[in-house]
């Protein structure tokens, strides 16, 4: 390939009295750019778009002309990746240019963006010459990984985030933690990220799903796991449907070794298609008469429809904690063996949870964190003994708990001002 041919084919729609502005002459004086045209008239963003096919095109005009524009270069160049450039960065806003057609919004024409954006161009050109966006062969396919419950308050997502986190650590693959509890999800708290994209922006284009547009939205966390966070207004789990969400996972699995899902407590379409196409699916419950009720009607009701093509795997979280209920107790009372115990530790998960940091990050020697590591070996097909019932068996919940609470002490003095004699 040629230099030229690296170079990505831009065009860059603006105002007549913009059209010299010192970001734009930076631009083409790149050596990754390949600048076609400067436009500042709408009624040919078309004509042009069809003529001279860009594979960039960035557009910095006001709203209205800038949706307008997007859909011109949509209709006249379906390939072209539409990045606009406005200060109004809010959220419907970027609903109303995604929904239209534009890959990306910028407040600011920073130069280092507008080369990323450049670069996922090219990536997403070469994924396109190659043909991987076509079906991936099942063998080629990662592994989902579903998190499911009877209820809300059991630990899901403590459990989702940390075998996520685990799974990333232990096998160094490619590991991706999808937010499915798509009204107030918790993912982002759990990891302590941010995004202004969701799960909801790849869902309004199911049909073009690509390399660049994954990069985008999803978050990288510092261990390395990538994320795809919850919708971020409640309202807008409505638009995320079974199809949208088999188009995501076919993307995602082609791209990812291990794919863990966090869900909510409805069975809705989006959780019966997770547990459809899951090659794991996690059920945790706590030993506790109500959720234990609720967790034997969801194992009746997936066996007596079918819902699950892969064996149910139950994890029971905060056990043990209570006396007088056994894990014999517990298995009786479901007519299902438990795969997998996460034993109470208060003070170190909520401290976790509270800080932003997976418990197998910041207390990896906590009970709770090797048995979730013991987990994610499981499920990566390692033999190992997934349930342990007495503490001797990692490091003692007392120890990690002094550990936790001096940390708290050291927090809360530190705010306060107060320095010990």
């Amino acid at each position: 390939m040629s230099k030229s041919d690296q170079r990505v084919r831009a065009m860059i729609i603006t105002v007549p009295e913009r059209i010299d502005q010192e970001w734009i002459s930076r631009l083409a004086a790149a050596s990754e750019i390949e600048l076609l045209e400067r436009l500042a008239l709408l009624h040919g963003v078309g004509e042009a778009a069809r003529r001279l096919r860009p594979e960039l095109v960035l557009i910095d005009r006001d709203l209205d002309h800038a949706e307008s524009c997007v859909r011109q270069v949509a209709a006249a160049a379906p390939d072209a990746f539409c990045v606009v450039i406005t200060a109004d960065s809010s959220l419907a806003t970027l609903r109303r240019l995604m929904a239209a057609g534009a890959r990306d919004v910028l407040a600011t024409p920073n130069q280092s963006d507008l080369l990323a954006a450049a670069r996922q161009v090219r990536a997403a050109s070469a994924e396109r010459r190659h043909g991987t966006r076509g079906e991936v062969a099942p063998s080629q396919r990662g592994r989902l990984i579903v998190v499911t419950a009877p209820k809300g308050g059991v630990g899901t997502t403590m459990v989702a985030t940390n075998l996520a986190v685990a799974l990333r650590q232990i096998s160094g693959a490619p590991t991706n933690l999808l937010d499915c509890s798509l009204q107030f999800g918790d993912i982002g708290v759990h990891l302590n990220l941010r995004s202004k994209y969701s799960l909801f922006d790849l869902s309004a284009h199911p049909d073009d799903l690509d390399e660049a547009m994954l990069t985008r939205v999803i978050c990288e966390h510092e261990t390395g796991l990538h994320v795809l966070l919850a919708p971020t207004e409640p309202e807008q789990a409505a638009h995320v449907d079974g199809a949208a969400l088999n188009a995501i996972l076919d993307r995602l699995l082609a791209r990812y070794s291990f794919v863990v899902v966090d869900t909510w407590s409805f069975l809705d379409e989006v959780t019966e298609t997770l547990l459809r196409r899951a090659d794991d699916v996690l059920l945790v419950a706590t030993p506790e008469l109500p959720t234990l009720r609720n967790a034997k009607r969801l194992l009746d009701f997936i066996q007596r429809h079918t819902l699950a093509s892969a064996p149910v795997q139950i994890v029971l979280n905060r056990f043990p904690s209570v006396e007088g209920i056994t894990l014999e107790d517990v298995q009786q009372h479901l007519h299902y063996p438990v795969t997998a115990n996460i034993p109470s530790e208060g003070l170190p998960v909520t401290h976790s949870i509270n800080r932003g940091e997976p418990l197998v990050v910041a207390f990896p020697k906590s009970w709770a964190a090797q048995n979730l590591l013991r987990l994610a070996a499981h499920l990566a097909g390692d033999d190992v003994a997934t349930l342990t019932l007495t503490a001797s068996e990692g490091r003692k919940s007392t120890e990690v708990g002094r550990g936790v609470k001096a940390s708290l002490l050291k927090f809360a003095r530190r705010k306060s001002g107060f320095k010990p004699a």
